[in-house]
C-alpha cells in the first residue's frame, strides 16, 4: 500500500486501521493534530480500496495553489445528521474544508470527476451536495446568492476556467446541466446510462433547465447537452441557408409524459420500461424513433414563440456587456425577473419553470446580482417587456433601476403576484396571488394579450426642520417648482430652491448654504405615516431578528394581525394630529382625531384593501387610478378601522384628492414612516410628495380576453363545421326527388318566416342581433342560393347545406330563449311557436335515410360547440334589470334591420312555383 500514496501529501489513518508499517513516527504525531485540527470525515469516507483514508494537507502545500473562492458553509454530518460550520477553500481542482481559516490540516476532496447539484426542489435552507465517485459532501449556504456562486466557482474548475463572480458570460456554463435532487412519481431513466433511477420514488437528479436525468454516480459522466442560450452554443447543428440561420429542434430522448402523443401519428409516446422517443427542448414536440426523420428541420418555438428570444438570434455579448441581437424575431422580447425567495421560497420552482419554457439567457434571478444584469443585457434591444416576479417589492427595485438607466420608454413591465400584499399586481390586473407555476404558460399568454397603461410614480423627499421652520410655496402645475424659505440663519428671505423639473430632481442644494432637501425614496404604491407605518416597522424589525418566524406568505399575514391587535390597546399614535401638520396642493387641512395618515397611488392598500372606499366618482372626489397623477389621502382613526375596510367600503376618513402633498413633523421625536412597506423613523422636519415620472405597465384586459376567445370558439365551431362528414362526389351530384323537394322546399319556407320574426325582434332588443345575427346571415345566405330568382333542380349538397344552416339557427334561437331574456314580450311568443314549426320540419326529414347521418352529426357539433354560451344564458343574473333595460331599449330604439339578409325562402318558393 505505501507504494501507491503520495510522498507529497499526507494520509491520515481512521480508528480500525493500522499503518505503522507504512507511517514514520513524525507522520504518526501529524496524524493527532489532524485528529483535532481538522474537521471530521464524519461517515464520508471513500469506497473500495481506499475505503479508510482520508486525504488531508497543509495549509503551506495550499498556497502553492490559485485560489478561486473561499468562505464559510455548513456542512452536514452522519452523527444524526448534523450541521458544523466549516471554512472551505476552492483551490485549482481540490476543495479544502477545516474547522477555521487559521487551521494547519485542511480535509481534501478531488474535483476531478465531480459534479454539483442542489439538494432538493424548493431548497429552503440553499444546499447543494458535492459528488464524487467516493464521496458525497453536503453543504449549505447562507443565502441562495452564496450557494449559485459556489456551485459556479466548482462547475468553474472543473473546465480548467477562472471563476469571476461579478462579471457575467452566457457561453461560460454553455451546456452544462445545473443538477438538482428530486424524486418522480412514475419509473424514470437515466439519460446516461438509460437504466432505472432507484427506489418506488424514482430519486436521483434533474437538470433543472432542460429536465435531464442521471443517477448521482453518472452525472459526472453526462455530456453537455443542455438547452442552447446563444448561437456559438448551438454547434454542429447549426441550419444555414440562402434566407440566413434557422433554428433547429434540440430533442431529449425519453421520459415522456403518460399522456405524451406523437405530432406525426397521433399515437402514444413513451414507456415505463425502457428509454424511448423525443422531446423537443423548445417547441415540446413528442415524435416516436420511427417518425423522427418525418418532422421537419426548423424549430417553430411552440406556443411561446412570441416570447422566446430564439438562440440563434444572440450572436454575442458586445464590449459593452449588451446582447447583440442578429434577428428581426426579436422585436419585442422578454426578460424574466424572478424573486427565487418570494411566494413561500416558491420562487425557485417559478424560476426552473421559466429557464424550461424560454432561453435560459431570459430568465434571471434578483437574489443573483440584482435586475442591473438582465437590463444591462437588454438595454440594446429598441423595445422589451420585462415579467417581474415578485412582490410589490421586486417591482419597486426593478423600477429605480429602470431610473438609473432611464430605458422607460422602450420597455414595458408587467407584475406576476408572489410576494404577501401584492398591491400593485391587484390594480394591473393580475390578481393577488400565483402559486402554481403549472399555469405559467396560460400566464404567458395573457402576458402577450395585454394592454399598456401609465403608473404614476411619486418622490418623496425631506428638509430638515432646522433649517425650514417655514415655507411659502408658489408652484403651478406647468411651471417649475420653487420652493421659498423664511427663517433663522444665513438664508435671505429671498433666497429659493428652483426645482426645474420634478421628473429630475434627485438632491437640491441651496445656493447660499450647505442645507440639502434630497429625495428620499420613490412611491408606487402608497404612503403612510403614524399607525400603519409603526406596524410596517415592527414588522420589519421582526423578519430581519428572525427571518424563519416570516418565512412564508401565512406567517406574515398573522404577525400583521398580531402587531395590529397590540395597537388596539398601545394607540401610540393617538394624537398625531398634534404632531403632525398636512397641506395639500398648499392648502393647509384641518385634521381630526387620527392616529395615521395614508396617502394612496393606486386603489389597493396592505393586501387588497380599497382604503379609498370606492372606485366610482361623486360629488366631492373622481374615481380615483392610478394614471390620473392624483394621490388620494385618507385618515387611519385605529386598527379596528383598518380590519373593518377589508369588508366595507368606508368613506368617512376621505381628507383630500391632490397632486401634492407636505407633511410637517412637528417636535423633537421621530414618527415612524412608511413607502410600500418599507419602513423606517422620520426625524421631525418636512416631508413633500410630489409627482416623478411614469412608468409602462402591462396590464390585464379581461374584456378584451372574453371577446378574444369568443372569437376564437367561433372560429372552431367553423373549422369544425368545415370538416364534418359530407356526401361523396356522387352522391352530391344527385337531385332530389319530388318528394324530397317539397320537404325541403317547406324546411326553407318555415326557416325564412324564423328570420323574419327575429329581424322584427331585433328593432326593440339589441341583444337578439347580437346573439343572433351570425346564425342568421348564414342561414339566410344558404337560402339565396338554394332557391335563386331563377327556378332549379336542387342537388342533395345544396340540401344538406341547408339542413345544416337551418339545424344551426333552431339550436342559437333556442339558447336565446331559454337564457329568459325576452320574458313576458309578443316577440317571445311569436319566436317560440315559429321555432316550433322549423323543428317539426327537420323531424320529418329524419325519414330520408341520406340525410338522417348527417344531421345527427350536426347536432353533436352544435350542442358541443354551443355549450358554453348555453350556460352564459341560462345562469343570467338580474332579470328585473335585464327587464328594465330592454324596456329602455324598446322606447329609445331606432333600429330598422342592419343584418345582410337579401332573399326569403318563401319569395324563391313562390316564384319556383
Amino acid at each position: 500500500m505505501a507504494s501507491k500514496l503520495n510522498p507529497n501529501v499526507l494520509y491520515v489513518a481512521e480508528p480500525g486501521e493500522s499503518m505503522a508499517s507504512t507511517q514514520p513516527d513524525e507522520r504518526s504525531h501529524i496524524a493527532g493534530e489532524a485528529g483535532e485540527e481538522s474537521s471530521d470525515s464524519d461517515g464520508e469516507q471513500e469506497e473500495t480500496s481506499h475505503k479508510l483514508i482520508r486525504k488531508v494537507s497543509t495549509s503551506g502545500q495550499m498556497r502553492a495553489k490559485k485560489s478561486v473562492k473561499e468562505g464559510i458553509l455548513l456542512k452536514q454530518t452522519s452523527s444524526f445528521q448534523r450541521w458544523k460550520r466549516r471554512y472551505f477553500k476552492l483551490r485549482g481542482r481540490t476543495l479544502y474544508y477545516a474547522k477555521d481559516s487559521k487551521s494547519l490540516i485542511f480535509d481534501e476532496v478531488d474535483l476531478s470527476d465531480a459534479s454539483v447539484a442542489e439538494t432538493s426542489t424548493k431548497n429552503i435552507n440553499n444546499s447543494f451536495t458535492v459528488i464524487t465517485p467516493f464521496r458525497k459532501l453536503m453543504l449549505c449556504a447562507e443565502s441562495r446568492k452564496e450557494m449559485e456562486d459556489w456551485i459556479g466557482a466548482l462547475k468553474s474548475v472543473q473546465k480548467w476556467e477562472t471563476y469571476e463572480a461579478s462579471q457575467f458570460n452566457m457561453e461560460h456554463f454553455s451546456g452544462m446541466h445545473n443538477w438538482y435532487a428530486c424524486s418522480h412519481a412514475r419509473p424514470t431513466f437515466c439519460n446516461v446510462c438509460r437504466e432505472a433511477l432507484p427506489g418506488v420514488t424514482s430519486h436521483g437528479l434533474s437538470c433543472e433547465v432542460c429536465k435531464f436525468k442521471a443517477h448521482k454516480r453518472c452525472a459526472v459522466r453526462s455530456t453537455n447537452n443542455c438547452k442552447w442560450t446563444t448561437l456559438a452554443s448551438i454547434g454542429n447543428d447549426i441550419m444555414e441557408d440562402e434566407e440566413g440561420v434557422s433554428m433547429p429542434h434540440q430533442w431529449l430522448e425519453g421520459n415522456l409524459p403518460v399522456s405524451a402523443k406523437c405530432v406525426v401519428c397521433d399515437k402514444n409516446c413513451g414507456s415505463v420500461r425502457r428509454l424511448q422517443d423525443w422531446r423537443c427542448l423548445w417547441c415540446k414536440a413528442i415524435v416516436h424513433n420511427s417518425c423522427k426523420e418525418q418532422m421537419g428541420k426548423v424549430c417553430p418555438l411552440g406556443q411561446c414563440r412570441v416570447s422566446i428570444i430564439p438562440p440563434t438570434a444572440l450572436n454575442s455579448i458586445d464590449s459593452d456587456g449588451f446582447w447583440k441581437a442578429g434577428s428581426a424575431s426579436c422585436s419585442s422580447p422578454l426578460l424574466v425577473l424572478v424573486n427565487s425567495k418570494s411566494g413561500d421560497n416558491q420562487g425557485v420552482k417559478f424560476l426552473r419553470k421559466f429557464k424550461q419554457l424560454l432561453n435560459p439567457a431570459q430568465v434571471f434571478d434578483l437574489m443573483n446580482g440584482g435586475p442591473q444584469l438582465g437590463l444591462r443585457l437588454f438595454q440594446k434591444f429598441v423595445t422589451f417587456r420585462i415579467l417581474v416576479c415578485g412582490g410589490d417589492g421586486s417591482v419597486g427595485w426593478v423600477l429605480s433601476e429602470l431610473d438609473k438607466l432611464n430605458i422607460h420608454k422602450q420597455c414595458q413591465l408587467g407584475v406576476l403576484p408572489l410576494g404577501t400584499g401584492n398591491d400593485l399586481a391587484r390594480v394591473l390586473g393580475w390578481g393577488g396571488l400565483c402559486d402554481d407555476d403549472a399555469q405559467l404558460l396560460q400566464i404567458l399568454e395573457k402576458l402577450e394579450r395585454a394592454t399598456t397603461k401609465m403608473l404614476d410614480r411619486v418622490m418623496t423627499y425631506e428638509v430638515p426642520t432646522k433649517h425650514a421652520p417655514m415655507v411659502k410655496e408658489d408652484d403651478g402645475l406647468d411651471s417649475p417648482l420653487q420652493v421659498r424659505l423664511h427663517g433663522p440663519g444665513s438664508l435671505s428671505p429671498t433666497s429659493a430652491i428652483v426645482l426645474e423639473k420634478p421628473e429630475s430632481l434627485h438632491t437640491v442644494t441651496f445656493s447660499e448654504d450647505s442645507v440639502q432637501c434630497s429625495e428620499k425614496c420613490v412611491m408606487n404604491n402608497y404612503f403612510g405615516i403614524g399607525l400603519d407605518a409603526k406596524i410596517s416597522l415592527e414588522f420589519n424589525n421582526k423578519r430581519d431578528e428572525h427571518p424563519k418566524k416570516c418565512s412564508s406568505r401565512t406567517k406574515n399575514m398573522m404577525w400583521y394581525g398580531v402587531l395590529g391587535t397590540r395597537e388596539l390597546v398601545q394607540k401610540t399614535y393617538k394624537n398625531l394630529e398634534q404632531r403632525v401638520q398636512l397641506e395639500c396642493d398648499g392648502v393647509p387641512m384641518s385634521l381630526p382625531s387620527l392616529q395615521g395618515l395614508a396617502v394612496l397611488n393606486i386603489p389597493s392598500y396592505a393586501g387588497g384593501i380599497n382604503f379609498w372606499g370606492g372606485t366610482k366618482e361623486d360629488n366631492n372626489f373622481g374615481a380615483p387610478s392610478f394614471d390620473d397623477k392624483k394621490l388620494e389621502v385618507v385618515a387611519v382613526f385605529g386598527s379596528m378601522q383598518m380590519a373593518m375596510s377589508r369588508v366595507i367600503n368606508l368613506q368617512h376618513h376621505r381628507i383630500a384628492q391632490c397632486r401634492q402633498v407636505k407633511i410637517t413633523i412637528l417636535g423633537d421625536e421621530g414618527v415612524p414612516v412608511q413607502v410600500d412597506g418599507e419602513a423606517w423613523i422620520q426625524p421631525p422636519g418636512i416631508v413633500k410628495i410630489v409627482h416623478k415620472n411614469r412608468a409602462q405597465m402591462l396590464t390585464r384586459d379581461r374584456a378584451f380576453e372574453s371577446t378574444l376567445k369568443s372569437w376564437e370558439d367561433k372560429r372552431k365551431i367553423d373549422s369544425d363545421r368545415l370538416t364534418r362528414p359530407r356526401l361523396n362526389s356522387q352522391q352530391s351530384m344527385e337531385y332530389l326527388t319530388e318528394e324530397e323537394c317539397a320537404q325541403v322546399q317547406q324546411l326553407g319556407i318555415v326557416a325564412d318566416t324564423l328570420i323574419t320574426k327575429i329581424r322584427e325582434a331585433a328593432k326593440t332588443h339589441k341583444l337578439v342581433e347580437q346573439e343572433l345575427a351570425h346564425a342568421v346571415n348564414a342561414t339566410a345566405l344558404v337560402l339565396s342560393e338554394a332557391f335563386p330568382s331563377k327556378p332549379s333542380a336542387l342537388s342533395r349538397s345544396t340540401a344538406v347545406e341547408m339542413v345544416n344552416s337551418s339545424k344551426v339557427l333552431q339550436a342559437e334561437t333556442k339558447m336565446l330563449l331559454d337564457g329568459q331574456l325576452l320574458m313576458d314580450s309578443p316577440e317571445e311568443e311569436e319566436l317560440q311557436s315559429t321555432l316550433n314549426s322549423l323543428s317539426a320540419e327537420l323531424h320529418k326529414l329524419d325519414d330520408i335515410h341520406w340525410i338522417c347521418p348527417l344531421m345527427q352529426c350536426s347536432e353533436e357539433d352544435v350542442v358541443r360547440g354551443s355549450s358554453k354560451s348555453s350556460m352564459k344564458l341560462k345562469i343570467m343574473p338580474k332579470v328585473k334589470k335585464e327587464r328594465e333595460k330592454l324596456h329602455k331599449q324598446r322606447s329609445n330604439s331606432s333600429l330598422s334591420g342592419t343584418w345582410d339578409i337579401k332573399v326569403g325562402a318563401g319569395e324563391a318558393d313562390s316564384s319556383g312555383n
